[in-house]
């Protein structure tokens, strides 16, 4: 048995926030030092309270769903492409096989993008699209991902274009201090997590 591990960037910012409630308040109840992990969950605790504090002033701010929405439809076609691109590794096709293991590399040159602040993300996808469609066109081509790639071209500049055009320079402040704090409650999250189950292997269920 271990913890499972679980897709916290799909989560809207009130549902992040409220996992992270119930894995406290679930630690708390056993006890973090019965649990072994009381240096991390004291950082842990300390770094909830500021995403709190994110998200009420998010809730406070005059911005609306629509741009976390547009946020998570680029997250989510990003998602697509490279899975697409996963997919096509064990394609019958030995051609099509090529491909897909050139775009992987250029995939995991980029990382993760959905983590990276909202401008960080945008230009980070506009320059993986030049890629795509300069270098890499003949494999996006060979793996029939036209598509995709133009539809996050298009997402891409659909959120950067609500972004600068109907917001104000602060509540993109406030979006961008929300996303960069969950970020930081995951990561220790995720330490604390690795630590119970390196320890369920050595000590027991």
């Amino acid at each position: 048995m271990k913890v499972n591990d679980f897709s916290l960037i799909r989560l809207r910012n009130e549902e992040h926030f409220q996992f992270h409630t119930s894995f406290s308040d679930l630690v708390v109840a056993t006890k973090a030092t019965n649990l072994k992990i009381e240096a991390l969950f004291a950082v842990y605790q300390p770094q909830l309270a500021n995403e709190l504090k994110s998200l009420d002033v998010v809730r406070k701010s005059s911005i609306s769903d629509d741009l976390q929405v547009a946020d998570s439809d680029r997250d989510d076609t990003f998602r697509g492409l490279r899975n697409a691109v996963k997919s096509g590794l064990k394609h019958f096709d030995a051609n099509v096989q090529a491909a897909a293991k050139r775009l992987q590399i250029l995939l995991d040159t980029y990382g993760d993008l959905p983590i990276k602040n909202y401008d960080a993300e945008t230009g980070a996808i506009n320059s993986l699209v030049s890629d795509l469609k300069g270098t890499y066109a003949a494999d996006v081509a060979t793996m029939g991902l036209t598509g995709w790639v133009n539809e996050l071209a298009a997402r891409n500049t659909a959120f950067d274009d609500l972004k600068n055009n109907r917001y104000t320079d602060e509540a993109s402040k406030t979006m961008l201090n929300m996303k960069e704090e969950r970020r930081k409650t995951d990561s220790i999250y995720r330490q604390i997590t690795e630590r119970i189950n390196a320890l369920i292997i050595v000590e027991g269920e």
